[in-house]
């Protein structure tokens, strides 16, 4: 586990301010933005926690997934500014102390189920969430071991 330094807590916070800013500045709605964001080129280049490598600016993710995949207008169901923000810095934090992908975070944590336990979790520390997120799904801490979970399918492989 990496420590939850500086360059984090940037990241955490910008990656807050992305999710919360979608509201207004896509059409589309905010699971579909979300979706479109933890597939991009650019949550892989928030996923290498070099803030050097970003100009932190938001508009820069939004013109950056939006040339990716182009834009869209699907759906219309927004969440609130403030679930939003909480979001993105949760699964930024648990991306960056944990050293998984982005796309790791929203596969293991869908942003539906992080959303729906917004009301009692976002008063509590970061630890407090993650144990708490991996208990709803039936699972440890060692989950994000790459190792624990490549044993794991083999596992699986092996009892068939």
């Amino acid at each position: 586990m990496r420590e939850f330094d500086n360059d984090g807590l940037i990241l955490a916070k910008y990656q807050g301010e992305i999710f919360a800013s979608s509201i207004e500045k896509e059409e589309c709605s905010s699971l579909v933005f979300l979706r479109r964001f933890f597939k991009s080129d650019f949550a892989k280049k928030m996923d290498l926690g070099d803030i050097t490598l970003l100009t932190l600016d938001i508009d820069e993710a939004f013109s950056s997934i939006n040339e990716q995949f182009g834009k869209s207008t699907y759906g219309k169901n927004k969440y609130p500014y403030e679930a939003l923000y909480w979001l993105g810095y949760m699964t930024r934090y648990i991306s960056y102390t944990r050293n998984c992908s982005s796309y790791f975070v929203y596969k293991t944590f869908p942003p539906k189920l992080i959303l729906e336990c917004y009301n009692g979790f976002h008063t509590q520390g970061e630890e407090w969430v993650v144990s708490n997120l991996l208990e709803k799904i039936g699972r440890t801490e060692e989950y994000f071991d790459v190792n624990f979970r490549s044993k794991e399918i083999l596992r699986k492989y092996w009892n068939k």
